[in-house]
Parts: C-alpha cells; sequence; structure tokens
C-alpha cells in the first residue's frame, strides 16, 4: 500500500464530518426516525432483550478490552527487545494511545460525561422522560453514562483499525484461509458493535457517527505521529 496522504485523509475527514452535521441539521429527526425502526410500543427496544444479541455485544467490547490490554503488552515487550509476534513498539503504540486518547478519555472521560444528551431509550418518544435534543446540542437531559457520542461505538472503531494496523503480523503468521477469517473479523464485528448500540436503543444514528469520526481523527493524528511513511 502506497503511504497514507494526510492531506487527503484529513480534508476527506473534515467533509465527512460537516456532511453529517449538515444532515443532522437539515433532517434533525433523522435519529428518531432511525431509532424507531427497532422499537415497538409496549415492547420498546425488543432486540435489547434477546439473550443472544447481549452476548455478541459483550463479546465485541471484551475482544476491544482484549486488544487494548495486549497492545501495552506488545508496547512493553518491544521496548524489551522482545516483541511480541513480531509488532513493532511504535505500532503497539499507536493502538494503545488510540483506544486512551479516543474511548477512554475523550469519549467516556468527556463527552459522555459532560455532554448530557439522553440516550433513545429514555426520551418520551420511546417510553422514557427525557428530551430529545440534537448531537450538537449540549443538554441537561442526563447527568452521567450519556448518548453522545457512543463509548462502545468508539472502541469498536478502534478495534477496526487495530485489525488494520496488526493486518501485517496476521498476514506473516496466519495460514491463508486464517487469514482471510481475520480480515472478515476485522470488518464485520466493529460493525455488528456499532449497528447493536443504535438497534437495542442505547444509541442514536449520530452518536455512532460522531464516535466514528472521532475516533477516525486521533487515528489520523497518530499516524502521523508514530507512523508516518508506512
Amino acid at each position: 500500500m502506497p503511504p497514507l496522504d494526510y492531506r487527503i485523509a484529513a480534508s476527506t475527514l473534515v467533509a465527512l464530518s460537516l456532511a453529517a452535521l449538515a444532515a443532522f441539521a437539515l433532517f434533525p429527526h433523522l435519529d428518531l426516525a432511525v431509532s424507531g425502526w427497532f422499537y415497538r410500543p409496549g415492547e420498546g427496544f425488543w432486540l435489547a432483550s434477546s439473550e443472544a444479541i447481549q452476548f455478541l455485544r459483550h463479546a465485541i467490547w471484551n475482544l476491544s478490552i482484549l486488544v487494548f490490554t495486549f497492545s501495552l503488552a506488545a508496547m512493553i515487550a518491544a521496548a524489551l527487545r522482545r516483541p511480541l509476534l513480531g509488532i513493532e513498539g511504535r505500532e503497539a503504540a499507536f493502538v494503545f494511545l488510540l483506544y486512551l486518547l479516543g474511548p477512554i478519555l475523550l469519549v467516556n472521560g468527556i463527552l459522555k460525561t459532560y455532554w448530557g444528551r439522553a440516550r433513545p431509550v429514555d426520551v418520551t418518544e420511546f417510553g422514557g422522560a427525557a428530551h430529545f435534543t440534537p448531537p450538537w446540542m449540549p443538554a441537561t437531559e442526563c447527568v452521567a453514562n450519556c448518548s453522545f457520542v457512543s463509548g462502545e461505538g468508539s472502541a469498536a472503531t478502534a478495534l477496526a483499525l487495530a485489525f488494520l494496523i496488526f493486518a501485517p503480523a496476521a498476514w506473516r503468521l496466519l495460514p491463508r484461509r486464517g487469514f482471510a477469517l481475520y480480515a472478515l473479523a476485522g470488518v464485520v464485528l466493529p460493525a455488528i458493535g456499532l449497528a447493536l448500540r443504535v438497534m437495542t436503543g442505547r444509541h442514536f444514528l449520530s452518536d455512532t457517527i460522531f464516535a466514528m469520526l472521532f475516533v477516525l481523527a486521533i487515528a489520523l493524528a497518530l499516524h502521523r505521529l508514530l507512523l508516518r511513511g508506512r
């Protein structure tokens, strides 16, 4: 693959962010419409009660925790000149810092704590008591662990990028069919993780989209700092 062109990547990311803002500004009820697809009067967000759905959700979340922990171990091993599975220190540091700065600090530490947006399951349109607010507007409808942005959505995005960063090591270590499964998992599992947060009424569509955009912005900065030219 050719080296990443940061100007094109940054311009694309800005354009996508502006397009997302415009879409939710021009169509303020888009969030409610999408969440409404998975809501049944009298039942609520019925997929949330599925044991299989919850098992899958927890499996993807636990995989993110495992990858974050592995990246720390790989970073330490590289510093000791005993790399794990041939993973370089900069690659491991990229994944570790991506999780730390994105899902942990920015998303859960700041936005979900102070933005105050109520989750779909809590707004009046879906049987709750809180008011619906647009994604770009700070609110007081939620006290803690709020809807904007999706923590698991941001972790799912970081997971997809971790699969990408560790792909060369997987290519060296796995048989071709094994690598094909690795690549498939790197696309499917994060996508499922993102979708389930909307389908179970835990986040609006905009929460997941902006979670992705924020993590991608952090990833672009980290790539320039740690992996430039690769």
